[in-house]
């Protein structure tokens, strides 16, 4: 099967994350994604720890599938080269502070005058508008601006964070979902747009349910940890010497639950007859079914629940979830070989679209690996790349080392 962006050229000039991640799933769909890094130490992720060996875990997490070219994006050669790769490209992706790429020559509207069938994607912390574009926007900020922190944790802890970076990641989604949208515009008309991307949108649009109950009641929901804000029992309880979670949707899932557990006439008991109530007596109903999860295995208890159709399961840890027969089963780990660190296991591609065999074709490269063969495809003699290296212009990794 050809992969569905074959022929399609990125230029991705991000660091860090929402930028590179939404770069990578244009790479995943078969997209030539040329990341652009600035010299002398390319995308600011490769000095973030922990590291492999010499290289970064953040940095290659978002760069797989990707060829890197080294630029000196402050010399005009540097920009020069750069805008021949624009000129050559389906997508260009930035993710400076709204203002950074005009003022480096990479407005859009010049771009898109340059090559009229661009798609032009700035993705930024709160937006292009008169309010937001001059706040600096990281994770951590947008996640507690946006409620999600309001949302998340206990009445004992207090707003908390959640344990991943979920603004930068949801919106580099959201940024590659525009720019498909923006591509099959553009076979319609044959012109290329400017698809805007924001962490704060992002995180806003994510909140959904919550968000709309606060619009339409005027209420502000509880921090309830690992319990569903509006429905129980849905949640992680204790069972046996470990914990589970059961996911019980609605009241015929209710009913199969109290025959899973042994525990029929608590199905019509009157505090409990309809979802309300169970919100009311939460407390006392995780009481009550904790007690009958008692005696037994955590894994005996998820065997019988998930027999009677409620969707119930274990508790576990990263390196567990990563090594689960689910998981493996669905290719998303998988291996590759690395020049540096050898052969070794990265995520793969998050959806499959029909019978894709979802390996990985590209290594996270290294910083400058593709320079000289990039710029050769364009058209850049072995004269002009060698002059440009010559200058600093451009750099590659070659042996082990840049030149």
């Amino acid at each position: 099967m050809t992969a569905p962006l074959q022929g399609v050229r990125v230029i991705d000039l991000t660091r860090y994350l929402a930028g590179p991640m939404s770069a990578m799933m244009l790479g995943d769909l078969g997209a030539d994604v040329l990341k652009i890094e600035p010299l002398p130490g390319g995308d600011a992720a490769r000095q973030s720890g922990p590291f492999a060996g010499t290289e970064s875990t953040y940095y290659m997490a978002s760069n797989r599938n990707k060829r890197s070219v080294a630029l000196d994006l402050r010399s005009q050669e540097g920009l020069d080269v750069l805008l021949a790769l624009i000129d050559s490209a389906d997508v260009f992706i930035e993710n400076f502070r709204p203002g950074t790429a005009v003022a480096m020559g990479l407005a859009p509207d010049e771009l898109l005058r340059r090559n009229p069938r661009l798609i032009y994607v700035s993705i930024s912390g709160f937006g292009h508008t008169d309010v937001g574009r001059d706040m600096p926007g990281f994770d951590q900020t947008v996640q507690a601006m946006s409620g999600l922190m309001s949302l998340t944790g206990t009445e004992d802890s207090g707003p908390l964070r959640t344990g991943i970076a979920i603004a930068d990641a949801s919106t580099g989604v959201f940024a590659a979902m525009g720019i498909l949208a923006a591509l099959l515009e553009r076979e319609r008309t044959g012109k290329g747009t400017i698809v805007h991307a924001s962490l704060m949108q992002s995180m806003i649009a994510m909140i959904n349910y919550q968000a709309q109950s606060t619009l339409s009641l005027g209420t502000l929901p509880d921090r309830v940890g690992n319990d569903h804000p509006i429905m129980f029992p849905q949640g992680t309880f204790k069972a046996g010497d470990g914990a589970i979670t059961i996911a019980c949707g609605n009241e015929k899932m209710w009913r199969y639950l109290c025959t899973a557990l042994g525990l029929d006439t608590i199905a019509e008991d009157p505090r409990f007859l309809d979802n309300a109530g169970r919100m009311k007596h939460r407390r006392e109903l995780r009481r009550i079914i904790e007690e009958a999860l008692r005696d037994g295995s955590p894994d005996g208890w998820i065997d019988i629940i998930n027999s009677t159709g409620v969707p119930c399961g274990p508790v576990l840890d990263l390196r567990e979830a990563l090594d689960h027969p689910t998981t493996r089963a669905l290719g998303i780990v998988q291996t590759i070989d690395h020049p540096q660190l050898g052969p070794m296991e990265i995520l793969g591609k998050a959806v499959t679209i029909g019978d894709d065999s979802r390996e990985i074709d590209r290594h996270p490269p290294l910083l400058g690996e593709h320079t000289s063969a990039v710029l050769a495809e364009i058209g850049f003699s072995a004269e002009k790349i060698e002059h440009l290296r010559a200058i600093g212009a451009i750099a590659d990794y070659e042996a082990g080392e840049m030149r």
